[in-house]
């Protein structure tokens, strides 16, 4: 094994475009999930006592 860092850049972003991907999903459930609880529940938070 070597102790020098590797040059070599990867071929595709793949992985890149996977967390992109991944974070706006998880953003956009998030989203989905609050306007839900608003219309559902009459709050942000469900838990909270009316």
């Amino acid at each position: 094994m070597s102790d020098r860092p590797s040059t070599m850049r990867p071929e595709s972003d793949i992985y890149t475009v996977l967390t992109v991907l991944a974070t706006v999903v998880v953003l956009a459930g998030t989203v989905f999930l609050f306007i839900r609880s608003q219309q559902l529940f009459g709050s942000w938070n469900p838990f909270t006592k009316a």
